[in-house]
């Protein structure tokens, strides 16, 4: 009588495990964790995408020299924003919105140090590492008057020397002294 009890509890147990179902997947696509074989998700395609680093080796090499700066002045570091999420265009005639909307919209600024309260940029930092050769130069120099014009400020480094000291001097510039002429009093 046991040993029935055991099998009928054993089957139970058997078709409750194998019969669990699986959550639904929406549509075609089929999910798949960094373990699985890559199965077809579309029409029978495999298609042509693979998950990338965000940073390279050289923007991740920056940021843990960024971190712990940013971490003692008080900032949260932001990557690769958008130039389009930190401007917008201004012009009510759709043709020229378009066209100024065009030079932002595939253009990003490689970190910004940000309020940790409300996200507010306080300062810009773009690494000048080795894509930024002869063909950037113009890109480079559009982005540096957008910023002016829009009020940001921006760091240029190329990875190496005080990183504090650099972002203080941005964000905290020394204002030369005033100098004030003096009159050279004469005796009669």
């Amino acid at each position: 009588m046991e040993i029935a009890i055991l099998i009928i509890i054993g089957l139970v147990i058997y078709i409750v495990v194998n019969n669990k179902k699986k959550p639904k997947q929406p549509g075609n696509i089929t999910y798949v964790t960094p373990d699985e074989k890559v199965e077809p998700i579309q029409d029978n395609k495999v298609l042509p995408y693979k998950k990338k680093y965000l940073l390279t080796k050289n923007e991740w090499a920056f940021y843990k020299n960024l971190k712990p700066v940013a971490d003692e002045l008080g900032f949260t570091i932001l990557a690769k924003i958008r130039v389009a999420d930190l401007v917008e265009v201004t012009t009510n005639n759709r043709s020229e919105w378009q066209t100024y909307f065009n030079k932002i919209n595939k253009k990003h600024i490689d970190f910004a140090l940000a309020k940790p309260e409300n996200l507010q940029i306080e300062l810009l930092i773009e690494l000048d590492d080795n894509s930024h050769n002869d063909k950037q130069k113009s890109r480079d120099e559009f982005i540096e008057a957008l910023y002016k014009q829009t009020g940001y400020k921006l760091l240029r480094v190329n990875g190496s020397g005080d990183l504090k000291n650099k972002i203080e001097s941005v964000l905290n510039p020394v204002k030369p002294p005033i100098i004030q002429k003096q009159q050279n009093e004469t005796a009669p």
